[in-house]
């Protein structure tokens, strides 16, 4: 029996891709979605809301940025882990993510990999059991 899952938001102004990240998070039994948001400012609100553990946060949102969004929510509930997504390599973001209050990056290219590794990354440092 699970002690405590890890109730993730996630945030991408694709609805597709929005229903493909939600697919892979309710496969995994650590997690729970606790909900999803298209754009920023809907994000920052549901973070206050929701208080998720963790949010999935592009990084290319119409209006403003996933970096902007990761500072506004790091500065409401700093304690709300922040992984930035996007479908550019990481090496291009890398100026953008050494200012960034963001707690880790995954490529959109192998999303389904990169989420499985911090959700048992998180789950390690949540110290979380079956």
């Amino acid at each position: 029996m699970i002690k405590t899952k890890l109730k993730i938001l996630v945030v991408d102004d694709m609805a597709s891709m929005r229903l493909l990240v939600a697919q892979y998070l309710k496969k995994n039994e650590f997690v729970t979605l606790v909900g999803e948001a298209g754009e920023a400012e809907e994000a920052i609100s549901k973070v206050k809301e929701l208080k998720p553990d963790i949010v999935l946060m592009d990084i290319s949102l119409t209006g403003m940025s996933g970096i902007e969004a990761t500072k506004r929510i790091k500065a409401i509930l700093p304690f709300v882990r922040v992984y930035l997504f996007s479908a550019y390599q990481a090496h291009e973001f890398f100026d953008l993510m050494a200012n960034s209050p963001a707690d880790g990056f995954i490529q959109k290219s192998s999303i389904k990999a990169e989420l499985m590794e911090m959700i048992e990354k998180e789950v390690k440092r949540r110290g979380l059991k079956k």
